[in-house]
């Protein structure tokens, strides 16, 4: 398992159940195309692992990685 977590914004049920979705993204500036978090998440699924995440708005987001293992 690897998790990265932070002490931030957090974020709102709304935001936080989209966070997966291709070409989501909360920034307005251009160039945010929302592929990075779609794209960690296939990935980790094709390896046959999964993605937690855990936010509260004014809180911080924590994400965890779960990968099987290896021999």
């Amino acid at each position: 398992m690897i998790e990265v977590g932070d002490t931030g914004e957090g974020m709102e049920e709304e935001v936080l159940s989209r966070v997966f979705e291709p070409l989501f993204s909360t920034k307005k500036e251009a160039g945010s195309l929302g592929l990075g978090l779609s794209v960690v998440y296939g990935d980790v699924r094709r390896a046959g692992g999964a993605v937690d995440v855990e936010s509260r708005p004014g809180e911080g987001t924590t994400f965890r990685i779960y990968l099987p293992l290896s021999n």
